[in-house]
């Protein structure tokens, strides 16, 4: 009877595995079908990621990055923050949550998002001073001017 437990956890430990390899392949055919632009069936497949291997932060970044580019910018600011709680210094997650707050004009969000990203990760600065220059000047434009009231929300 002894062998029942070790036969148990063998199964388990293998299982496990298999999951993980399971989430792995799924990421690898939801990037795959981003770059050929079936992007909705790369939703579908990434979500599939995600619920193989809920802690896996790279599914969860490339479900983000993939609703990102279907303009679904909640559904990509939930998966970016998912990111970061599993992966606190994903450089990558504040890059893409910015990005969907730019585009939600949740500007004030959009720049803190970058400015984690570039505390992560100082050699994104470059690439990111276009666009940290885009959110303030969007940032401007939506600001009452002086002596206005700010809109109650």
């Amino acid at each position: 009877m002894r062998t029942t437990p070790i036969v148990f956890l063998a199964l388990l430990l293998a299982s496990t595995a298999t999951f993980g390899a399971d989430a792995d392949s799924l990421i690898r055919d939801g990037e795959a079908k981003i770059q050929a632009g079936e992007l909705d069936a790369a939703v579908t497949v990434l979500r599939e990621a995600v619920a193989t291997e809920p802690g896996s932060a790279l599914a969860r970044l490339r479900l983000g990055g993939a609703l990102l580019m279907t303009q679904d910018y909640s559904g990509a600011i939930e998966q970016f923050r998912e990111t970061v709680r599993l992966d606190p210094n994903n450089a990558n997650a504040f890059v893409g949550m910015s990005v969907a707050y730019l585009h939600s004009a949740r500007y004030d969000l959009a720049r803190a998002s970058l400015d984690e990203a570039i505390r992560i990760d100082p050699d994104k600065r470059e690439e990111a001073d276009p666009l940290l220059a885009y959110i303030d000047r969007a940032s401007a434009r939506t600001e009452p001017a002086s002596g206005e009231p700010h809109p109650q929300h």
